[in-house]
């Protein structure tokens, strides 16, 4: 996050060729996915400082948390984190303040991000685009990013239409899309293989067993961190943020997000298992099984 403010002031010391300004390695995308799930992920840890009357270590993790919030609205931020950002929020107050807090938190949070955001340059001029692209959508054949979305998804239900339960087979996305560009011209006509929803990349190839695993495992993986833990509330922000993000990307299936995705719950879910057996051996140790003979 350091890295992405200094080369946003001094693009010479840039090392990578990315496109966007503030962005070192990867793409946008990518580092708001990242930058999101480091604030939502490390917030919980400010209130345990304050609870702990902390102030010194408080007011230092406030400043990185602030500035992973002021990065994103001033530097570059990815269309899809509005919409998961809102969601880990809700969460995030559900989680930790009682009903009357929580909704005042909410508020707050909202009013900030408001008046930031108009504050802003960068964001509103993000929010102007995606108007912009609405506009064009609706009354152009231009080939904007929503206009090519909607244009893959209803292609999807189309193929899915057509084998519903067994799907099409591994791999079949990209057969289908290529089949959709040969008729088209110009952005029309690019190649992909992503439908950018996850439940449609998955029913193309695999129908309605495949979404039923899908589910099935994002499910399990919500169930494993609902514990209050510090290392659930973890696992919890990289489901819920993947889940949300999927609905809009293929967001298990992208590279950067997917390995997130595994080492994120990997590992929570590896520090919860640990200490359930570690209780587990110490409630063994007092009370043995043989204690009742």
């Amino acid at each position: 996050m350091g890295f992405s403010w200094l080369i946003y002031f001094v693009p010479n010391l840039k090392f990578a060729a990315t496109e966007s300004a503030g962005v070192p390695v990867n793409n946008y995308v990518d580092q708001s996915q990242e930058f999101t799930l480091c604030l939502f992920a490390t917030a919980p840890l400010l209130l345990t400082l304050l609870e702990r009357k902390r102030w010194i270590a408080a007011l230092g993790l406030g400043f990185l948390l602030l500035g992973f919030f002021c990065d994103m609205m001033f530097v570059v931020i990815a269309r899809t984190a509005f919409v998961y950002v809102p969601v880990l929020l809700a969460l995030f107050a559900v989680r930790y303040f009682r009903p009357k807090m929580a909704m005042g938190f909410l508020a707050t949070a909202l009013m900030t991000v408001v008046i930031v955001g108009f504050a802003s340059p960068y964001v509103r001029h993000r929010v102007q685009w995606i108007a912009h692209d609405a506009d064009l959508r609706a009354h152009t054949d231009v080939a904007t990013s929503d206009g090519e979305r909607m244009a893959y998804w209803r292609t999807s239900v189309r193929s899915i239409e057509a084998a519903p339960v067994f799907g099409h087979g591994t791999g079949s996305t990209k057969q289908l899309f290529e089949r959709e560009a040969a008729s088209k011209a110009g952005e029309w006509a690019n190649l992909i293989r992503n439908p950018h929803n996850q439940t449609l990349y998955v029913a193309i190839q695999w129908g309605l067993l495949g979404c039923i695993v899908l589910y099935a495992m994002w499910y399990f993986h919500l169930a494993l961190f609902f514990e209050r833990s510090f290392a659930a509330w973890i696992g919890l922000v990289v489901v819920v943020q993947n889940f949300v993000s999927s609905l809009v990307n293929s967001r298990l299936f992208d590279f950067h997000e997917g390995w997130i995705y595994v080492l994120g719950v990997g590992v929570a879910g590896g520090m919860i298992a640990a200490a359930r057996r570690n209780e587990s051996n110490d409630a063994f140790a007092k009370t043995p099984p043989w204690s009742g003979i």
